[in-house]
Order: C-alpha cells, then sequence, then structure tokens
C-alpha cells in the first residue's frame, strides 16, 4: 500500500510539473491563439493555445495539454492563408475583443485561426518569406551522399 501511495504521488507530481512546463515555458515564447479545424459547426472545435515559430516550422500547443511535443507541428512552405472573415456573433461571446479570424490551409486541411492582429500580421510575415522550392540552393553534399557519386 505505501508504494502505491509513493507512485500516485510521483505521477501527480509529474502530471503537475508538465502542466507548469507548458504553461510558464509555452506561454512566454509564443502567440496566444485559438484554432479549430475545418469543417465545423457553429461554435464548436475552437482551441485555445500557443504558436511558436521557428526556422521554418510552427509549433501548436493546446492550452489544455500536458504533453511535452507540440500538438501540431507545421512546415512553413505548406501553409497559406486564404483569407480573413468576420467574428461571427456567437463567437464574439467567448473569443477576446480585437481578435481577426484568419483562414488557413496546411496540406489541403483547413483550419480557422483567431488571433491578435499582431499575430496575424507575424503569422503572414512568417508565411510570406518562406523562399520558393525553385530560390532554395541545391545540397551537393547530400546528394552525392544518397545517390553514391
Amino acid at each position: 500500500m505505501d508504494i502505491l501511495m509513493w507512485l500516485i504521488v510521483l505521477v501527480v507530481l509529474v502530471l503537475c510539473g508538465l502542466g507548469m512546463w507548458r504553461f510558464f515555458m509555452l506561454r512566454s515564447q509564443g502567440s496566444t491563439v485559438v484554432l479549430r479545424r475545418m469543417p465545423a459547426e457553429g461554435v464548436h472545435g475552437w482551441r485555445h493555445g500557443i504558436i511558436n515559430y521557428r526556422a521554418d516550422h510552427l509549433s501548436y500547443y493546446k492550452l489544455r495539454s500536458l504533453s511535452p511535443v507540440a500538438d501540431l507541428v507545421v512546415h512553413r512552405s505548406d501553409v497559406s492563408v486564404s483569407g480573413h472573415r468576420p467574428m461571427a456573433e456567437a463567437e464574439a461571446s467567448f473569443l477576446p475583443e480585437g481578435m481577426h479570424i484568419l483562414q488557413l490551409s496546411v496540406n489541403g486541411q483547413d483550419y480557422e485561426m483567431a488571433a491578435q492582429p499582431e499575430a496575424e500580421m507575424a503569422l503572414t510575415a512568417w508565411v510570406e518569406s518562406a523562399p520558393s522550392a525553385r530560390q532554395e540552393r541545391l545540397d551537393r553534399k547530400y546528394w552525392r551522399k544518397h545517390l553514391g557519386s
């Protein structure tokens, strides 16, 4: 019984540690957004979270998750901003005032993201600054190694 109690305490401490890490570390490093996967009916599917930009990847962390890894990782070349839409009256009841809703496409999957104007501008700039595949330089060492030359 004593070992079981210590095991439960250990599990609770690990879960609390993961929750605190996600809350304190990620919140200070990213932009707060609300994201949902489409198609979605009415106001269903919205998930609060944080997005972090890395060189070529965007990582989305759900606010109510304890996982130490990102819930969604997207490569920059796979994202396109397909438009904006006004916030519906029902959405205004739970989304913070001043948020804009972006319509995104990621590898053929559609998403809607509600973000503050600064986060919207950052995402748009990050997507638009991606080099096209034609502009990327060939890595001769990589191809020599894999082609056996």
